[in-house]
């Protein structure tokens, strides 16, 4: 029986020691999965960063730019968007290149540009809003912000969301990285995620709306720089 005990208390020792051995490492584990997410985040951070002067151009033709795309751009730009022709200085283009695909699509590549001031980037996204450049196939050009693929996803994510509050009469604009600024009848509201602009769109249809959303009055004040799209 003595032998048993010593035994029994062998035991209960070792289980404590590796349950206090798991717990440090279940801390370690957390402690090393929120460096990495906070390293990812600024690693994100940069690379939206990198593409502050870039802008993404979608559906020009594939090939119509030749072998000197900057100089297509430099020239065919201020026509598309006839507000920049009155700017004091012409916009510079640092270099330009189409997106690799892998995909079968007819679609043309889209084409990303860096301009040399982001002032001139930010005049071309809101001049494209205004302009709607369209080529004489019909084909409309559509000029973004360029950002990371983790941003962009995040963004992309408010797509279905924004198509129902259009249907609703709303104006909507993303802000930089991903939160969605809706105007409704006169007030302003900003949500966080899709899921709370779902939750408010059920509000608009009679439910009871969440208060997950931020209203903001009319002196609306931009806490991020916003980015055009």
């Amino acid at each position: 029986m003595e032998s048993l005990g010593k035994s029994l208390a062998n035991i209960t020792t070792n289980v404590d020691n590796l349950q206090g051995s798991l717990h440090k490492t279940k801390k370690d584990t957390n402690l090393c999965l929120s460096q990495i997410e906070q390293m990812q985040r600024k690693c994100t951070d940069l690379e939206d960063r990198s593409c502050h002067n870039n802008v993404r151009l979608v559906n020009l033709p594939t090939g119509i730019e030749g072998d000197d795309p900057v100089g297509f751009l430099q020239k065919m730009i201020p026509k598309w968007i006839p507000d920049l022709s009155a700017r004091p200085c012409p916009i510079e283009i640092d270099r330009a290149h189409r997106v690799y695909s892998n995909s079968n699509s007819s679609k043309p590549r889209s084409m990303i540009f860096r301009l040399l001031r982001y002032p001139d980037r930010q005049a071309i996204l809101q001049g494209a809003r205004k302009a709607k450049p369209t080529l004489p196939g019909g084909t409309t050009l559509e000029f973004y912000a360029d950002y990371s693929p983790e941003t962009a996803q995040r963004r992309k994510a408010f797509s279905a969301v924004r198509a129902k509050l259009h249907q609703k009469g709303a104006e909507t604009f993303l802000m930089y990285p991903a939160p969605l600024r809706v105007t409704y009848k006169g007030q302003k509201h900003l949500f966080e995620s899709p899921e709370d602009g779902d939750k408010y769109i059920e509000g608009l249809d009679g439910v009871t709306i969440p208060t997950a959303r931020r209203s903001l009055n009319l002196q609306f004040q931009v806490p991020v720089e916003e980015e055009a799209v």
